[in-house]
């Protein structure tokens, strides 16, 4: 079983092509679809989970899209893999380990920076899992980026892994903290705005559907907000609004 998907087959991450970034995203089965809940603050599908702290997200997932709308083996492999860390973790770190050093190869031979997303579709606190000599992935390789987002405001995590916070809650309680806490934060919008209001402090907003790369994003030192468009039907764009997972164009309140 292979790990790494290579970005050159998703539309957003091959994006990064274009920044000399070669990205390789690890895609595990989101929610608890395997079984396993890989999404802590995202309400569980198999339950029809509905907590108001946690995020609706799952009922949107874009996990959904693309080819595994269309292909059945693709929510399969993902499901294989899940079960895969969770049932013999060791194993799984050691694959990890090895298709990223021969993914770092391929990188180099087409002049591209290599840089992986190991929670696609999950929120998997990876820092905390110490697989060698008491590092953990990241710290195996210190001169690789990584970069995820996350619905987590709490993570501690080394230089060389950069997360974006995901907004989530309509009160913004927790994606103020997370601004605060240094993070940049990504927000589903109806339509994209300039700016965003934040408990009274407005951030700049930059088009997040340009590339999936997060790094080094923050404009002369300050937090920005990372916008993405929502994408699905106008009936899912509708149920979204109403679940506060997308923030629409007639709340001009939030805008500057």
């Amino acid at each position: 079983m292979i790990l790494l998907s290579n970005g050159k087959i998703n539309h957003k991450i091959k994006k990064n092509i274009k920044m000399g970034y070669n990205t390789y995203s690890l895609n595990f089965a989101h929610s608890d679809i395997s079984g396993f809940n890989v999404c802590p603050k995202a309400n569980k599908i198999s339950t029809g989970e509905n907590h108001s702290k946690k995020s609706t997200c799952s009922s949107v997932c874009v996990g959904y899209n693309g080819f595994a709308s269309i292909h059945n083996s693709v929510m399969e492999s993902r499901i294989k893999k899940t079960i895969s860390y969770y049932v013999d973790r060791e194993s799984f770190y050691n694959q990890l380990i090895h298709e990223i050093k021969l993914s770092i190869k391929a990188s180099k031979k087409e002049n591209l920076k290599p840089s992986f997303r190991l929670n696609a579709y999950s929120d998997i606190r990876h820092e905390n899992n110490i697989i060698q000599d008491g590092k953990n992935i990241f710290d195996l390789f210190p001169e690789v980026d990584f970069y995820d987002y996350t619905k987590l405001v709490d993570r501690k995590t080394p230089k060389n892994y950069q997360l974006t916070y995901s907004h989530h809650n309509p009160d913004f309680i927790e994606t103020a903290t997370a601004l605060k806490n240094g993070l940049n934060c990504a927000v589903v919008f109806e339509k994209l705005p300039k700016r965003l209001n934040v408990n009274g402090k407005a951030y700049q907003v930059v088009d997040g559907d340009e590339t999936d790369l997060r790094l080094d994003e923050k404009i002369n030192g300050k937090n920005v907000i990372v916008g993405l468009k929502f994408k699905g039907s106008k009936a899912k764009l509708k149920n979204a609004i109403n679940e506060g997972f997308c923030l629409p164009t007639s709340n001009t309140s939030l805008y500057y």
